[in-house]
């Protein structure tokens, strides 16, 4: 009795260490990885400049009205046989191929005095471009702004100073009938550096005042036509001719070398 129960009292405790044996302690778990996002890759801004700067068009005698005039009388047969005179320049005009110093006498005689801009893409912005007048502006302005760019600006600012005015002095092209010498500048304009050359465009707004000052004698019709204007002026007098600002817009490449 004794040997068994000592027996089972040995198989009793092999079976309780077996068995702690094999429970043990549990794994402890390997701890959650969290993925890292990818670094995204670093940009740097492109580097790039912008252009600006005006002359601006003064007062001037171009703009006189019937208030330059005061005290003075209209005389209306006067009136319409000046009248006939533009009407008659007028087609002058547009039978020598000067399409728009046609249309900018006729918009004058026709009194309204509201601005006529021409853009870019116009018959006279193109002749204005090809113009030696205009490319000699254009080089001059250019040049300016490749100074400001080179000394380290980004926002170039050109002065009054730094705008020539436009001399179209060509007596046979219609640049010089419509425009003839203009008074006041426009630019704008942007770019970049490519290749060791500041490169962009540069936008030219060409501005002018049409009507007739004192001393403007243009083909011997300028007094004529300043009488319309002034003595005789829209919108005061019927029939009568007033001066309006006119514009023209060109659009040139920039590039100098940086």
């Amino acid at each position: 009795m004794r040997r068994r129960i000592a027996t089972v009292a040995v198989l009793f405790v092999i079976m309780v260490l077996s068995v702690s044996a094999c429970s043990g302690s549990p794994p402890t778990p390997a701890a959650a990885v969290t993925p890292t996002a990818p670094k995204a890759p670093r940009t740097t801004a492109a580097w790039g400049f912008t252009v600006s700067g005006a002359r601006p068009v003064i007062v001037n005698g171009s703009q006189d009205t019937s208030a330059q005039a005061a005290g003075a009388t209209c005389d209306g047969a006067q009136l319409a046989a000046d009248k006939r005179l533009g009407n008659q320049i007028v087609s002058g005009f547009a039978v020598g191929g000067f399409t728009t110093a046609a249309a900018l006498l006729r918009h004058f005689l026709a009194g309204p005095g509201t601005a006529v801009d021409y853009p870019a893409a116009s018959p006279i912005a193109r002749l204005a471009l090809a113009s030696s007048a205009f490319q000699t502006v254009n080089r001059q302005v250019q040049a300016a702004v490749a100074r400001q760019l080179k000394a380290g600006g980004t926002r170039v600012e050109l002065s009054a100073g730094q705008l020539p005015t436009v001399e179209f002095s060509d007596a046979t092209s219609d640049l010089y009938w419509s425009l003839r010498g203009t008074q006041g500048l426009t630019v704008t304009g942007h770019g970049s550096r490519k290749g060791g050359r500041y490169v962009g465009t540069l936008t030219y707004v060409i501005r002018d005042s049409y009507g007739f000052p004192v001393d403007d004698t243009l083909g011997g019709f300028g007094p004529t036509m300043r009488y319309l204007q002034t003595v005789c002026g829209a919108p005061r007098h019927a029939g009568g001719a007033h001066w309006f600002p006119d514009s023209v817009t060109v659009t040139v490449p920039f590039g100098q070398p940086a």
